[in-house]
């Protein structure tokens, strides 16, 4: 008996095209949107809405000052803490307590770049229970940061730093060409995991599969697809949010699986993740001790959290 591999290729391409097209529109609108409403300087407004409470905590105004600051740059953010090390106007547990509280005003500045523009598009519902728990994990983040802060900090006396303000009209004009740069990187991925996922679902692919990773899945009483999931997360966030989509939409794993895989993706890559982007910048800043010292804490506590949160998950 021949099999026809032919036809199913052909069928998952059709569908792919269709698929790929009406989410990029989607996804691709809203980037734009998004990033030109980021241009007028939202996160600013929002910075200076929040500055009169927080210049009433009795933390370092330093602290005061990169907190504020990471609403709509981190990088800028965690520069301030780098300069006033320097200048001895903060110490380097108040640096530590301060890049926890820095992990909301982070996160939801990502949010706004690429959880809102092309998690929740692609994955609808899920996507939006996805960025809840993100935003939940940073949110604890930066109420330990406080808290913690509230313990060490003492008065200075010197004025807190004005933020600079974006130029506005130069960022504008970047709005369209951001999209078009991140449409070149989505699309084709969109594109290709989707045909892979559809066709390999077709052709019986996953069953296959699910033999090997069955085994662990079971200990976990997951869908073995999950795994499959976590280890796609590990090469390429991106890829497995296209393939998380592609799961929900054949009904290969539930919204509660793909949840628990793409958290269970995270745990996987958070090593290799913070090696290659964080690590390097935060030596860069504040010297190889302090700067794996405050990479470290981070990586554990979310580590430990998104452990918490599998773990509820499964409960379920």
């Amino acid at each position: 008996m021949v099999v026809d591999y032919i036809t199913p290729l052909v069928e998952s391409i059709k569908i792919s095209a269709y698929y790929t097209i009406k989410i990029s529109i989607i996804v691709l609108t809203t980037v734009f949107i998004v990033n030109y409403i980021m241009n007028t300087g939202v996160m600013k407004k929002l910075s200076n809405l929040l500055s009169p409470i927080l210049r009433k905590l009795r933390i370092n105004p330093l602290s005061i000052s990169s907190i504020l600051t990471c609403f709509f740059s981190p990088t800028v953010g965690y520069s301030i803490l780098a300069e006033g090390l320097k200048e001895n106007k903060i110490n380097e547990k108040e640096i530590i307590g301060t890049y926890l509280a820095n992990s909301f005003p982070s996160v939801l500045s990502h949010t706004f770049t690429f959880f809102i523009p092309v998690v929740v598009p692609i994955l609808g519902w899920t996507g939006i229970l996805f960025v809840l728990i993100r935003l939940g994990v940073a949110l604890t983040k930066t109420i330990i940061g406080f808290v913690y802060l509230s313990i060490i900090s003492k008065d200075y006396s010197f004025e807190v730093p004005d933020i600079n303000k974006l130029d506005k009209k130069e960022n504008a004009k970047k709005s369209f060409k951001s999209t078009l740069r991140f449409a070149k990187r989505l699309i084709p991925i969109l594109f290709f995991m989707m045909t892979l996922v559809i066709y390999l679902s077709k052709v019986g692919f996953f069953d296959y599969v699910e033999r090997f990773v069955k085994p662990i899945t079971n200990l976990l009483n997951l869908n073995p697809n999950v795994g499959i999931l976590a280890l796609t997360e590990i090469m390429n966030v991106q890829a497995a949010i296209v393939m998380a989509g592609g799961f929900l939409n054949e009904g290969i794993l539930s919204s509660k699986e793909v949840l628990i895989g793409l958290i269970i993706g995270n745990v996987l890559t958070f090593s290799t993740r913070y090696v290659k982007h964080s690590l390097p910048l935060h030596v860069s800043l504040f010297g190889a001790k302090l700067g794996t010292k405050i990479v470290m804490v981070n990586a554990a506590i979310t580590l430990l959290l998104d452990i918490f949160i599998i773990a509820g998950l499964l409960l379920l």
